[in-house]
């Protein structure tokens, strides 16, 4: 079994504000200039979010399917009540004290196959257009080492061209999980990924969609290894981030220990994402 969360986490949109020209439109100017609701747009910080995610983020060229893993967030072109309810927890929260939830543990007999879905959200205080600048695979692709597990992860920026104006970057990420289970027996899993950036709607650098997907035929551990990160500005100078994780692994038997790992690794990897982008 296996698993690495790749949160975590993130994604955030657009280029750095800081030295800016006079002929260089701000963030909230080019929102203003693009957006498809001017009322918000005239206020990057009152703009109803959710909503412009759900209009925009299927319009995306992806390089995999993750529409199962969207429903999460956005069905019907309109916001989910999982959405809105991780939206406001993250907006409530103070600083660092975000929860993990497990919302599906699912176990086959047949085949030893589980499937888990793990979501969390946070805020940190970078606007999301910031966040594109920091190395977001790496904090993804992070060792890990506890009394059951040990995580050796890595990640590397592609240099392939990019698939459309939204495409911010792409990267490719491994993982080799060890964990040690009862009596003494190891169970050990690989898996390679893929993580690919975009900004969500032309000209509003205050939304983000990070996708990693599984890039890796004929893996015999898992069959889905998804990992959603939406971003967006929080009204409050900084950016909400909702991530859902979405695995069919196998457990090779041991049901309890592949949850009891997935928590955990889901845990190092929001705490990853959350400390590399809270300052």
């Amino acid at each position: 079994m296996k698993t690495s969360q790749a949160l975590v986490v993130l994604i955030a949109v657009g280029v750095s504000h800081c030295g800016k020209t006079a002929s260089a439109p701000s963030p909230s100017e080019a929102l203003a200039a693009n957006s498809s609701d001017g009322s918000a747009a005239a206020n990057p910080a009152n703009a109803d979010y959710p909503k412009l995610y759900c209009d925009n983020v299927g319009n995306l060229k992806l390089r995999s399917d993750v529409k199962q893993e969207l429903d999460f967030f956005c069905r019907g072109g309109k916001p989910t009540k999982d959405f809105i309810d991780f939206r406001a927890e993250a907006l409530a929260q103070a600083p660092g004290t975000y929860q993990l939830k497990l919302l599906q543990a699912q176990h086959e007999t047949e085949g030893d196959r589980s499937e888990f879905l793990v979501a969390w959200s946070f805020r940190v205080p970078l606007r999301p257009f910031d966040v594109k600048s920091r190395p977001l695979y790496e904090y993804i692709a992070k060792n890990y080492s506890s009394d059951v597990i040990d995580l050796t992860a890595g990640s590397a920026r592609r240099a392939d061209t990019l698939d459309s104006e939204l495409h911010l970057w792409s990267a490719d990420l491994n993982y080799d999980l060890v964990i040690k289970g009862a009596q003494g027996l190891t169970l050990n899993s690989q898996r390679k990924t893929q993580y690919n950036l975009y900004q969500v709607q032309l000209g509003n650098e205050e939304m983000g969609f990070g996708v990693e997907h599984l890039n890796d035929p004929g893996n015999q551990s898992y069959s889905r290894s998804v990992m959603l990160n939406v971003s967006f500005n929080d009204g409050k100078g900084g950016a909400v981030i909702v991530t859902v994780l979405h695995f069919v692994l196998s457990n090779q038997g041991f049901p309890a220990t592949a949850t009891k790992s997935i928590q955990e690794i889901a845990q190092h990897a929001a705490d990853s994402m959350y400390n590399g982008l809270k300052q």
